[in-house]
């Protein structure tokens, strides 16, 4: 029996999920996706937990989408699956999970966090980055546009201009800038992530959990009312982006180790 791509182990009030695919650094596929959903349920689901990790096994967060994976499914003959319910099905129901669960929520980021990893990692409550994490969206670079939430979470986190900078550039930024940014709460050496980010969450975990679970909701409500509605909308877009005609040139020289060449429409 193959090994499940995602672990969760309790210690304390603590609960840890690990993406666990550290032969692609942690990029995820369908079957990763949705055994986070599962793990983050019983996470919402068990009063004896009162703060969730989030965190990848071996030398990063995540890639991202698995891209591999998604090419097999543009290949001809293969059904084609539409990008728009692509990200209904998945990660917007990801992204929303980790803000309707009234429990803190903290993202462990040690090396490599991109594409739709990072925005799962924005989506979290708080995150703390080993000094080695490295922060990309990568959306522009294949002709898409950032998703998972991100396209709200970054200008929220970042500001507009420096927000709308990184993801139309889709520049790689150090622990450091993200902490200055605001993309982190904390950086910590990287050798010491695990134990620091056990200490962080376990000061969340003695809070009153009424208080911190309505403190998250309010902050919600105040500040992203309409975020479910913009996941869908981002949906769309990323649909319209997909069809564009800069996709498949992206990913081809993503997979090939070029770069692309994308033509003007």
């Amino acid at each position: 029996m193959s090994e499940s791509v995602v672990l969760a182990a309790q210690e304390g009030a603590v609960l840890t999920i690990t993406l666990n695919r550290p032969e692609k650094i942690n990029a995820f596929n369908d079957a990763m996706a949705t055994e986070l959903l599962a793990a983050l349920d019983r996470g919402a689901a068990d009063t004896s937990v009162r703060a969730i990790v989030i965190c990848g096994a071996g030398r990063g967060f995540s890639s991202g989408q698995d891209l591999e994976a998604f090419m097999k499914l543009q290949m001809p003959g293969a059904t084609r699956v539409s990008v728009a319910e692509h990200l209904r099905k998945g990660y917007n129901k990801l992204v929303m999970r980790i803000r309707t669960i009234e429990k803190p929520i903290v993202a462990s980021l040690g090396g490599i966090a991109a594409g739709v990893g990072l925005s799962i990692a924005l989506a979290c409550d708080l995150r703390i980055a080993g000094d080695d994490a490295q922060l990309t969206l990568g959306f522009a670079k294949i002709g898409l546009i950032p998703d998972g939430g991100a396209s709200f979470m970054l200008p929220l986190l970042a500001g507009f201009g420096r927000g709308l900078e990184l993801a139309m550039l889709s520049d790689r930024i150090d622990a450091a800038e993200a902490h200055r940014l605001g993309l982190v709460n904390r950086v910590v050496p990287a050798a010491s992530l695990v134990s620091e980010t056990a200490a962080f969450a376990r000061r969340f975990a003695e809070v009153s959990p009424i208080a911190a679970g309505l403190t998250k909701r309010a902050f919600n409500e105040a500040i992203m009312p309409q975020f479910a509605a913009w996941l869908d909308r981002e949906a769309d877009m990323q649909e319209e982006a997909a069809l564009g005609g800069d996709l498949m040139e992206g990913v081809g020289a993503f997979l090939q180790k070029r770069k692309p060449v994308f033509a003007a429409r």
